[in-house]
């Protein structure tokens, strides 16, 4: 080996990136030892083979074109599955080695490039979502505005007497209004504002969350359960934990069985050094079977009686994911609903979650 030779593999065994020497028919001759920590495959393994294995066919095409006709570096984009079996994203160039001016072999570069592929992603992902919100959210909060508009011009004209029951018409619809707007700003703050860490209990916010909610539906009556034990401290991002928790109560009582005389909610919650698991459990008119699997997609309505945005259970879910935490939901229809919530505790953990 001489000078030359053993400062390039100098260079290139303390790179992040993956080199890969070929001849001139593209059998592989050198491979750096990071393909083994990337992409978990051991170098030796890939010596004596084809990089025609590892690229398609039109891309292989590409290559040989390029080589062939020496236009400088080539440059394109691929991915191979990765050490734990997820996909890795490179960007990979080939040079051509030369001696004397003639095509010897050649030199490629796999740089990896999954983290930027990945957030480039989640901006696409975020901005589809949002053009998806804006265009619902907007259609949606025309009605609510409409119809107060239109009672507010009947209430105008009827005696002293009759105003009372539009006004009451037109509450209504100023609180479905308020529920739009509540909604819109649960996924706003779920989208952009980091994760934080501080003392929650558990108790005051189920109760300040109920007292809040049962003045706002004064006409839905329901027996309420409670069985709360924190055994120890708890620390979450309390804004977020109160946002799953407003939107499952408020489904509670938006889907209670109007039919049935004693309907209940039981809330039940345990803290743990470990966990606070959280359960939800009515008994409203349930959710048929064929829709279980997609109430927390975007703006998904499983019943004629939901006059929200579709929004809340895909908030519940994607800020359950921000705090590594779960929900499942276990229904049958005309019988009720039971959501089962789960939320780290990062009373261990430091300041700056996220």
């Amino acid at each position: 080996m001489d000078w030359g030779e053993g400062l390039f593999r100098e260079l290139v065994e303390h790179s992040e990136d993956i080199h890969i020497v070929a001849d001139r028919g593209l059998i592989i001759r050198y491979v750096s030892s990071s393909v083994a920590k990337i992409l978990g495959i051991e170098p030796v393994s890939l010596l004596g083979r084809n990089i025609r294995e590892f690229i398609q066919r039109e891309k292989f095409e590409n290559l040989t074109t390029h080589l062939h006709e020496g236009t400088g570096k080539f440059t394109h984009e691929f991915m191979l599955p990765g050490a734990d079996a997820q996909m890795v994203y490179f960007d990979v160039s080939a040079s051509q080695l030369l001696d004397r001016q003639e095509f010897t072999g050649v030199i490629f570069k796999l740089n990896d490039i999954t983290e930027k592929k990945l957030r480039e992603d989640e901006l696409i992902r975020s901005n589809r979502q949002l053009d998806q919100v804006i265009y619902k959210t907007t259609h949606d909060l025309k009605a609510p505005v409409m119809s107060a508009l239109g009672l507010v011009k009947i209430a105008e004209m009827v005696p002293d007497g009759e105003k009372d029951q539009y006004i009451s018409m037109i509450k209504k619809s100023l609180l479905r209004l308020d529920s739009f707007i509540e909604e819109m700003n649960d996924f706003y703050r779920n989208e952009k504002l980091a994760v934080q860490r501080e003392k929650v209990s558990i108790e005051q916010l189920l109760l300040e969350e109920w007292d809040n909610l049962k003045n706002l539906y004064p006409d839905n009556t329901v027996d309420v359960f409670w069985d709360v034990h924190e055994d120890c401290e708890w620390h979450s991002d309390r804004l977020r934990v109160k946002t799953v928790v407003t939107n499952i109560l408020s489904n509670a009582i938006k889907y209670m069985d109007l039919q049935k005389q004693n309907r209940f909610i039981k809330i039940a919650a345990r803290v743990t050094e470990e966990f606070c698991d959280i359960s939800f459990e009515d008994n409203g008119i349930g959710i048929d079977p064929l829709y279980q699997e997609k109430i927390f997609d975007l703006f998904f309505r499983a019943t004629d009686r939901s006059q929200g945005t579709g929004l809340g259970l895909f908030i519940v879910k994607d800020t359950l994911e921000r705090l590594e935490g779960e929900v499942k939901v276990v229904s049958n229809q005309g019988q009720g609903t039971t959501f089962h919530v789960r939320i780290p505790n990062q009373i261990h953990q430091s300041v700056g979650v996220g």
